[in-house]
């Protein structure tokens, strides 16, 4: 079953720099793939936060306006996700996002476009500066 729900989004990053704006809608889709579940850990990498303080050592939060998010860090290079911890289970897969860092990187991130989020998170379309993604928050 697909459900969406239409909103706009406001992304930020925790990290000192202005937020992002971009705009999207709201998907879950109810696949058959373990998805695994959200680290519990503070700071553990697609760990919950609001803040950058919440995420030590990692140096970001990645979140839409006024919703929380997942704690990160950057990927190595533009889409180069080497450094990124592996995904929880098996349906969303690890990728870089351009959030429009001043510094051009990008950062760790959890693409739903062809899976499910693991269980504690929601899978959010979001318009980026590079195109549209899903990404798992």
């Amino acid at each position: 079953m697909l459900r969406r729900a239409h909103r706009t989004l406001a992304l930020a990053v925790g990290v000192g720099c202005g937020p992002a704006v971009v705009t999207g809608e709201a998907d879950t889709t109810d696949g058959a793939d373990d998805p695994g579940e959200r680290p519990q850990a503070p700071g553990s990498m697609y760990s919950a936060c609001s803040a950058v303080s919440e995420c030590a050592p990692l140096e970001f939060c990645v979140f839409p306006s006024r919703e929380g998010g997942y704690c990160g860090s950057a990927c190595v290079a533009t889409e180069d996700a080497s450094n990124c911890a592996p995904a929880p289970g098996d349906g969303a897969e690890v990728s870089c996002l351009d959030i429009g860092l001043p510094d051009a990187r990008w950062v760790c991130a959890l693409d739903c476009g062809a899976g499910s989020c693991p269980t504690g998170m929601r899978c959010e379309a979001i318009a980026t500066p590079d195109g549209q993604r899903d990404i798992c928050f």
